[in-house]
């Protein structure tokens, strides 16, 4: 129901739900929606209320003066939406379609409310002057949109590639290192184009882990080698008994095209097996061309920890922190010259992205890139709670929720939620609940913990966040706690949490009681460094 949502119309949801705790109530009625909307956008009111800014003021203090307040509720409390909260949900989805929207947002939400025109809601909105067919005619004259419509077109490096740029692969016999992922915005696949196309001469095709297809759900989990169902090619797994193509795979290639999408984590095997195709190129003289996507996160916000080279691994070859903020065609170029591959490289660039947009603010296609990635949710909290690989917590495989659960049998969730929300860090809210793993850690047994909700991903540092929910729950638990035993990623002989970080200092850090602070201080120089070497690979 919800995948269309913006990220704001979901917040809504979240601070309705709130609202609705706040007065005791047994559901979220309407008017919480209304509320929860007022709390989330404060301009959508403002725009089309004749009073503007009064109105919102006015609003809120009548649908005050009609409630029976009951006692409080935590707002951690799970509240079912109300019939009529449904029915305007349901309305919300009718008005997208009907305006030819591809997302559903607040814009939507308003127009829901005002269709169940018997509700609280909405004679309080009629009552400040806001009607139905006004309200959607201003919006369509007003060109209102929330970014999931897509305000601007993404061109993405394979679309170019075959639109503009075959000049590149015309006469080459040409290897893809792909993944289901690897899609144009009709979600066809990359290696069935390139092998329809009368230009292209596509010769095999190379997985990465998790497989071609990414039906292999664990790290550590090799794929064979195969026959594609629908080119009837060679599949040579790069996740198997080599990381790297071999002299035999590359015997009938010239060009290995790389077009994969990644998560803008360093801690994330894609962007290593590029370079490991970079080097495979190097030394048996073949050339690599990076089809160039977005960065889910955006390619602005950079944080974290750098990798010290002795802790290098599959999953952090280079010193890069934890958020690069970086394309896997601008981490190709640094890969290549600053890390001194130095093989026969070229970047088709995307057209229309912008450094600053997350992946919901283009109408870039999204398909998970890995079995735990499903959404842009997972992948804006992955760069902190990744951390939670190197311990014994759960971080939430085998649920729904992936990266975004944390939890392990011992942990009371409340108190845990309360020191974590305590903090106070910015745009985030850690939500106590019990979850149950049907598979990896703890499988099959309820674990206390937290779901993390981001609230606002602008002021949201994933990498502190994750730091810190690691260092409270060690705190806590400290009989309890316990750092994950090697081997991970193939690494017999280092601490699992150490290869993740990417150091040994943040592991040590939190076992002596550093604050918080200090740890996130620790890693500044470092990681001022690192913006500057970044900066010559910038290429949006």
């Amino acid at each position: 129901m919800f995948e269309r949502y913006t990220e704001k119309a979901r917040r809504v949801i979240f601070f309705a739900r709130y609202e609705a705790s706040q007065v005791g109530a047994p559901a979220i009625e309407p008017e919480h929606l209304l509320l929860g909307l007022m709390r989330e956008d404060v301009d959508l009111l403002r725009r089309f209320c004749p009073n503007g800014a009064e109105s919102g003021r006015s609003i809120r203090e009548a649908i005050q003066a009609q409630a029976s307040p009951r006692e409080k509720l935590s707002p951690s409390v799970e509240l079912p939406l109300a019939s009529e909260s449904k029915r305007i949900l349901a309305f919300a989805h009718e008005e997208s379609d009907t305006l030819q929207h591809r997302h559903v947002g607040t814009e939507h939400f308003l127009l829901g409310l005002l269709h169940q025109k018997e509700t609280l809601a909405a004679q309080v909105l009629l009552e400040h002057g806001l009607e139905l067919e006004t309200l959607r005619g201003e919006i369509v004259a007003k060109g209102l949109a929330s970014p999931r419509a897509g305000e601007w077109k993404t061109l993405l490096g394979l679309e170019r590639l075959l639109e503009r740029r075959l000049d590149l692969v015309r006469g080459e016999r040409v290897g893809l290192v792909c993944n289901q992922a690897s899609v144009d915005h009709n979600f066809r696949h990359a290696a069935d184009l390139l092998h329809e196309h009368a230009e292209v001469n596509l010769t095999a095709l190379f997985g990465p882990q998790h497989g071609i297809r990414g039906d292999v759900q664990d790290n550590m989990i090799e794929t064979e080698h195969s026959v594609d169902q629908v080119t009837g090619l060679r599949i040579h797994s790069l996740y198997s008994e080599t990381r790297e193509p071999t002299q035999e795979m590359l015997e009938d290639v010239d060009l290995i095209v790389f077009d994969m999408q990644d998560v803008g984590c360093r801690i994330y095997t894609f962007a290593y097996t590029l370079a490991n195709c970079m080097r495979a190129a190097k030394a048996f003289n073949k050339k690599v061309l990076v089809c160039d996507r977005p960065n889910p996160i955006n390619g602005k916000d950079v944080a974290g920890n750098v990798l010290e080279p002795s802790q290098a691994s599959f999953v952090g070859q280079f010193p890069i922190p934890t958020r690069h903020g970086m394309t896997l065609g601008e981490l190709a170029l640094m890969f290549n010259d600053h890390f001194g591959i130095g093989c026969d490289l070229e970047v088709v660039m995307m057209r229309g992205w912008k450094r600053e947009s997350w992946q919901d603010e283009t109408d870039a296609p999204w398909v998970m890139p890995s079995p735990n990635m499903p959404t842009i949710e997972a992948a804006t909290v992955f760069p902190g709670t990744v951390h939670f690989e190197g311990t014994q917590i759960s971080e939430g495989r085998g649920t729904t929720r992936p990266f975004e659960l944390v939890g392990a049998p011992y942990i009371v969730p409340h108190e845990y939620a309360a020191q974590l929300n305590n903090l106070n860090l910015p745009g985030v809210f850690f939500r106590s609940c019990v979850f149950r793993p049907t598979f990896q850690k703890h499988a099959g047994v309820s674990c206390g913990g937290v779901q993390i909700h981001v609230l606002n991903r602008k002021r949201f540092e994933p990498v502190t966040a994750g730091v810190a929910m690691v260092k409270v729950v060690h705190d806590m638990y400290k009989e309890s706690f316990r750092w994950k035993e090697s081997p991970y990623e193939y690494v017999y002989d280092r601490n699992p949490f150490d290869v993740i970080a990417g150091t040994t200092r943040l592991r040590e850090a939190i076992e002596e009681g550093s604050s918080l602070e200090s740890i996130v201080e620790g890693w500044q120089t470092s990681l001022a460094d690192f913006l500057k070497i970044r900066e010559r690979y910038l290429l949006y």
